[in-house]
Order: structure tokens, then sequence, then C-alpha cells
């Protein structure tokens, strides 16, 4: 396989002192997206599509200022430019390959008046504002509608929520009479719209834009609430203030609002998005500084994402906000090892084992160790991969939305050809050094995209 050393299993004599992991789930693969710059690793997401294109802004390394980028999913990034300014970033890509956000427009001018764009075809188009000096777009559908925030010139230039459709932006009134939009987040594939103003409470709430009607969303305990996402079978995700005073996510589903906020983890919650399999991703926590990001299915409770990831990563990350696509990848804004300075695009996607690896046996330091693989196709050509690092790589050859490896800089111990049965094995002396190593494990079957679960195990 590319990319990976072939080694004997000797070379855990060098690895480091972990603590062991008991089974678990670990669902997802986590890879690190690239920066463009080469000593500011500054990087953040923006918005995903369905086929796990990602973008977002990164640091350039001429001008140290962040650029709107795509990062494909086949790997990988992309500077997509500006519209004349210095500073651009991208906030939403469709399945088209569209993207969204906002740009300064002018070399050299101020980096906090830009304008919203519409990239496509390799050209990023300006598309105005309503009558203020900035905008920026925020999201976008399949059939190029956007909308986004833009300063509003009758309303003292205030930020407003617009909608951009075929070269027209046009202002989102508000449900209260004579007001406007406060914000807006989303927008689905039939033109709905979800976002933020003043309501029939005279509270912020969550709004709904809705084939011509403006819909207040309402809130928990009446006060105020904030939409952030809208999926396609009209389900929003978003949050709202409880009855103590204290942020709840919360979703809408058939008109209903329904509290999800898990008090297991934190007094607060915040809502980033939700898929069309209603699994909505967020924040928990006491605080900005202390809070970490969910995951949560339908019928189930919130699980931390922390906790889905594999073990071992080479940097203990701090996951901020994120989105999730039908395909039940996320890509995220991360600070490594708790710090608040650096941040990395990462990006989250499920894997689906189909081969199962037993632990090594007899899980031993210093004798012959056996490692098997089971329910493979008869017949393939199995590979057995170590590392002292959990994380995630490609499989050459296969999508991430097949398949990736939950390792980090993996080695290859050996390979086996599977029995009738769909049983393969290979065996290895572990050294004496490598007693009380935690070392992870994996099988792969590179032609097929086909993996097994992550085998976790510390030699006696």
């Amino acid at each position: 396989m590319r990319s990976m050393r072939t080694a004997t299993f000797s070379v855990l004599c060098a690895l480091a002192t972990a603590v062991a992991t008991d089974a678990q789930d670990y669902r997802y693969a986590l890879l690190q997206l690239p920066s463009q710059n080469k000593l500011i690793p500054d990087s953040g997401i923006g918005g995903m599509n369905a086929h796990g294109d990602v973008v977002g802004g990164s640091v350039l390394d001429s001008i140290w200022l962040p650029r709107a980028v795509l990062w494909p999913h086949e790997g990988g990034v992309i500077d997509i430019g500006t519209l004349g300014g210095d500073v651009a970033g991208a906030a939403a890509i469709n399945d088209l390959g569209e993207i969204v956000g906002s740009s300064s427009i002018e070399p050299g001018g101020s980096i906090f008046v830009g304008h919203a764009f519409l990239w496509r075809d390799g050209k990023m188009i300006d598309l105005g504002t309503l009558g203020g000096e900035s905008s920026g777009a925020l999201a976008i559908n399949n059939l190029t509608q956007i909308v986004g925030m833009s300063e509003f010139e009758p309303d003292n230039r205030r930020g407003r929520g617009f909608l951009w459709v075929d070269g027209k932006m046009t202002v989102l009134r508000a449900a209260l009479p004579g007001y406007y939009s406060s914000d807006v987040a989303d927008i689905d594939e039939e033109g709905a719209i979800v976002g933020e103003g003043p309501g029939l409470d005279l509270q912020y709430n969550a709004h709904l834009w809705r084939d011509g009607e403006v819909i207040d969303l309402g809130s928990l305990a009446g006060r105020g609430s904030r939409a952030e996402a809208i999926n396609a079978h009209g389900e929003i995700a978003g949050q709202s203030n409880s009855s103590n005073g204290n942020l709840h996510a919360v979703v809408w589903i058939d008109g209903r609002i329904i509290d999800i906020h898990d008090g297991r983890f934190g007094v607060a919650s915040w809502m980033d998005d939700i898929n069309g399999s209603r699994q909505v991703i967020g924040s928990i926590g006491n605080g900005l500084g202390t809070r970490q990001m969910f995951i949560r299915e339908p019928g189930q409770p919130m699980r931390l994402l922390k906790d889905l990831i594999p073990p071992q990563t080479r940097r203990t990350w701090r996951l901020d906000r994120g989105k999730i696509n039908d395909a039940g990848q996320i890509a995220t804004t991360a600070f490594p090892d708790g710090s608040g300075v650096d941040s990395y695009a990462l990006l989250l996607t499920p894997v689906q084992p189909t081969m199962e690896m037993q632990p090594p046996s007899p899980g031993r330091a210093g004798v012959a160790n056996v490692l098997t693989a089971t329910n493979a196709t008869p017949g393939a050509r199995v590979t057995f991969l170590y590392s002292r690092f959990g994380g995630g790589q490609r499989i050459p050859g296969c999508d991430l939305q097949q398949n990736a490896l939950q390792l980090d800089s993996p080695t290859i111990i050996g390979t086996a050809i599977a029995d009738q049965n769909g049983v393969a094995t290979i065996t290895r002396t572990v050294p004496p050094v490598a007693r009380n190593q935690t070392i992870l494990f994996q099988a792969v079957v590179q032609n097929e995209c086909a993996i097994s679960q992550l085998v976790v195990h510390q030699f006696e």
C-alpha cells in the first residue's frame, strides 16, 4: 500500500507508553485537512456538501491573511481567490460545487469591508449589498438560491438577512410587522429559510421563511430562540433560552419545539447542524472555554465526539464548531492541546468495518502473537497494520465515504490470504520491550475498501 512503511514487528520497541483503552465505539476516522501556510496552520471550516467537499478559510503563505479555500473530497486544498481584496472566507458549498462567502473588494483596503460572493466555474461573482457597505453569504442550495447578511441602508446600515436569486437581493422581513430579520442561517432545497428576528411576543425568536410566509417558531418558556440549520425534511435545529436562563439545544419537528439538552455534560448547549437522518451536532458545556462538541441521533442520548474518535491522537483536540452531511461526515474547526490560538480544519468521516479483527493472542510481549481477521472475502489479501497513534488516513483508491483507516502513519505488519471461511491470520514475535505498551491495530483489504474495527491493545 502506498505511503505505508513495511517493517517488522520489532519496531514496537520504540513505542511510548500509553494508557490502555477498553473496547469502544470508535466510529470515525479523523483526518486533518491541509493548510495553505507551512508556518501558520490557521484554518477553519465554513460548510460541506453531500459529496464531502469542504470549504472555509486558510491563511496564505505569501500574505499571512485568510483566504477562501476548497478542500475537495479527493484531497488537497484550493485557493478560490477574492473579489479583488486580500481576504476572503467561504461559508457554504452546494452539491454542484458552487461556493458562497465573503471577500474584501480592494487590495490593501479594510479587511472588515467585504461583499457576498458566489464562486462557480472558477470565477467569483460579487453579489452586492442591500445598500450598505458590507455583506456576506452564508448558505446556498442546489437551485443557486443564496442567503446571508447585509448592511441595510434604509435601516441605519444594520445587518439584515437577505435572499439572493437570479441576480436580485431582497431583504427578509420579520414576523413582527414593520421589522426585519436580525439574522439568517440556512436554506433548504425548496427555498425554505431559517434564522432569527423580532417575534410576535417581542422576543428575538427563530424564524422560518417558507412559500412567502414568515413563521415565528417560538421558544422554550417564551424567552427567545435562534434557528441554525434546516434539513431536507424541513426539520430545524437551533437553540432557545430555557426557563432557567441557560441556552438549550432544540429541534423543531412538525412545528413542535423539542428540548434535547443533556445536563450530564454541562448547563448550556448550542446547535450547529442537522442532516437528513436527524443527526444533530452542536456544543455543550459551561461556557465558551469549556464546551465540547456532541452528536445526537434520533432516540439516542447525546454523545461527545471526542469519545468517538480514535484514541492516542497526536494532539488532544478541542472540537469547536461543525457541519454534518447526509453521509454522516462532520467537518469541524478544532484547536490542539486546549489552545485557543492556532486552529485546524478536521474531517471526521464514519467508518464501516466489515471484518472482525481479534486482539493479538496471547497478547503478551516476548512471545509469538497471532493476529486474526474474520469475515473477509475468501481469497482476499488482508493487510494487517499497526500504529502508536490513532487518527485517520485515506485508503489508496477509496473514497472517504466508502471507508478510511483510523490509524495515523500506519506500519504494515504483514499480509495473509483469507481462506474459504474468510479467515486470515499472521504470526509475529512481539519483543519484550513492548510490555505495557498500548498499540492500535486494523486490517484492510485495499482493493475492496474493506476494513476491520479498530483494536486497541496493551501488551502484558
